[in-house]
Order: structure tokens, then sequence, then C-alpha cells
């Protein structure tokens, strides 16, 4: 999906052009959470522009004193096998070797996610070397700033 032929024949993976019009595909779309690959799906038939694909609700995990970590690789691999739209996956902030595995399993975006246990408090992905986009969420412009790096 994110491979483009530039006039040169060289290939664009992973350039800003193609991660921003990656994102552009999912505007105005319904992105569902699944933790199943029936629920993925479900949802595909039902119109969704993407899945994001989870274990357990992480609100879930930290009230039963867990930490909410990436979800585990397998369930992810066998919700992308299922699906044709995009698949979300997310990492905790500041954890690049969870995106790294998520970008190896062939997600179609990392969502460095506030909702699960922060690995670090201070620092977000650098997410320039990847070749993958990120979504994340944010309230002003100072939280944005911080998560593009």
């Amino acid at each position: 999906m994110s491979n483009n032929g530039n006039s040169n024949g060289q290939s664009e993976v992973g350039s800003i052009k193609v991660k921003r019009g990656l994102a552009q595909m999912l505007k105005g779309g319904v992105i569902m959470d699944v933790v199943t690959p029936e629920q993925a799906i479900i949802a595909e038939e039902a119109g969704a522009v993407a899945v994001m694909a989870l274990e357990r609700v992480p609100a879930d995990i930290r009230q039963d004193g867990g930490v909410a970590r990436m979800s585990d690789p397998g369930m992810i691999k066998e919700i992308i096998q299922s699906v044709s739209i995009p698949v979300m996956a997310k990492a905790r902030i500041g954890h690049f070797v969870e995106a790294q595995i998520l970008e190896a399993i062939g997600v179609d975006y990392v969502d460095e996610s506030e909702v699960l246990t922060p690995a670090d408090e201070a620092y977000h992905i650098n997410k320039h070397p990847f070749k993958i986009p990120f979504v994340c969420g944010c309230r002003n412009l100072g939280e944005a700033l911080r998560r593009i790096g």
C-alpha cells in the first residue's frame, strides 16, 4: 500500500508524501477497535476505513493493576491477514522498540498512545526514521509539536 513509484523509477516508501497520503485516506471514516480477526472482518464489512488491533481495553488493564503495553504481535498479524483495510496498533509513548516491532510485522499505522502506560514520561518516539505513518492524540498545539519531534 505504501509503495509509490516516482518519475525516475525509484520507490518513495516512507516518504512524507506517502505518509500524508495514507493519513488522508482515513479522513471522515470510522476506525474500529478490534480484538479478534473475526471482529476485524465484521468491521471491514460494515465499512470501517481501518481497524485498531487491541488485546484488551487499556483502561481495563490499568484498572486491574497491570501495565498496558503493545498488543501481542501474533494476534496483530492474524488481524492483518484477515482484512484488506489498514490495521493500526498501539505503542507506548517513548518506546521506539515497540514501534519497530509493529513496523516489522506489517501494521499500516502506529498509534503512539497516551492510553497505554508510558515507557518514557519526557520523550516521544522519533518518528522520522520509520517508513510507516504514526497517529497520535493531542489536546493542543504544544502536545502536537512534542509528538512530531
